[in-house]
């Protein structure tokens, strides 16, 4: 840091400290705005990261929030890509810092997740480590809500729309995200006994198979089952690695459409149709006939249904990333 950044941060910290935070706030913002101009823009970005640190610490989360969405803004047009590990780290340190209810987070969202799509690296659905960044954040806001049994807590539509938003992350995340959203759902298939576990568990696997990522297919699955164990009641009868269960059809069948989606196309096509017979008003029951016939079209090349319904996951991401 040079002397004269130094100072300038010195000059906002005692602001701070006196209790001058709307000053302090738009102080830093007078001085970014120099710098910007000027192309100074590591000094931009400097100033920025000190100044959104030192609100942050003081819980003035608004202004923080208003100095990161500044920073992505710089990156921008300093045309900074996602492949800047310090740019691309101090960005998550700053956001994993503000509040998970920070009402700018769902902004913040937008802004570093469309800057990260301007990289070749992660240009179709944007940076995972920013997903899971996000998802993380926004699936605790919802169970802290559900755990606090609130004044404040959110109704019925509120709970979804937050749930959509966190889960699209989740699955467009990293690795480490598998395990805490199988967990969600998981916990959410405990409180609904009386309802098909596979209802829970075909999110992930449908989630994850529009993805064609079957890795990550398999280790939903594979939490899944270890975390419903405990009250899914008798073990049902295992036949070729399928545990088929007398009480739960729709998990079932999302055991066998898991090991139907790994085989090859021109051996399995036959066998996802067989599946997609035998489960057909199932399916239409639990709303997911559409997904299903989506995944024969991306997996095996079938035309199955009217088409209507088509890629859920896009439908949704188009409707968040504008």
């Amino acid at each position: 840091m040079s002397d004269k950044l130094a100072r300038t941060i010195q000059r906002f910290q005692t602001k701070i400290d006196s209790g001058s935070f709307y000053e302090a706030h738009q102080t830093i913002r007078t001085i970014t705005n120099r710098y910007v101009k000027a192309k100074q823009y590591t000094e931009a970005r400097d100033l920025l990261y000190q100044g959104a640190t030192i609100l942050t610490k003081n819980k003035e989360y608004a202004s923080a929030s208003d100095l990161i969405n500044y920073l992505i803004q710089v990156y921008d047009e300093e045309e900074l890509k996602i492949t800047d590990k310090d740019a691309k780290y101090k960005l998550i340190e700053l956001i994993s810092n503000l509040p998970n209810d920070d009402p700018l987070l769902n902004d913040l969202a937008n802004a570093s997740i469309s800057w990260s799509q301007k990289s070749s690296v992660c240009e179709k659905f944007g940076d995972s480590d920013l997903h899971h960044l996000f998802g993380v954040k926004l699936l605790s806001l919802l169970e802290n809500d559900a755990d606090n049994n609130g004044v404040a807590a959110r109704d019925a539509e509120q709970k979804s729309k937050l749930f959509a938003i966190a889960e699209l992350h989740l699955v467009l995340g990293t690795f480490e995200s598998v395990p805490i959203y199988v967990s969600y759902l998981a916990k959410t298939a405990q409180i609904n006994k009386d309802i098909d576990p596979g209802v829970f568990l075909s999110r992930a696997v449908i989630n994850y198979a529009y993805l064609k990522n079957i890795k990550f297919v398999k280790e939903a699955q594979t939490l899944f089952f270890e975390k419903i164990k405990g009250y899914v009641g008798k073990e049902g009868e295992v036949i070729k690695s399928v545990e088929y269960f007398e009480n739960y059809p729709l998990l079932n069948f999302i055991q066998l459409l898991v090991q139907t989606i790994q085989k090859e196309p021109l051996t399995n096509g036959q066998k996802f149709l067989k599946l997609y017979d035998h489960y057909k008003l199932l399916l239409k029951q639990r709303e997911i006939l559409a997904p299903v016939e989506y995944l024969g079209k991306l997996y095996f090349n079938l035309n199955l249904g009217s088409g209507q319904g088509g890629n859920m996951l896009a439908n949704l991401m188009g409707g968040l990333f504008k």
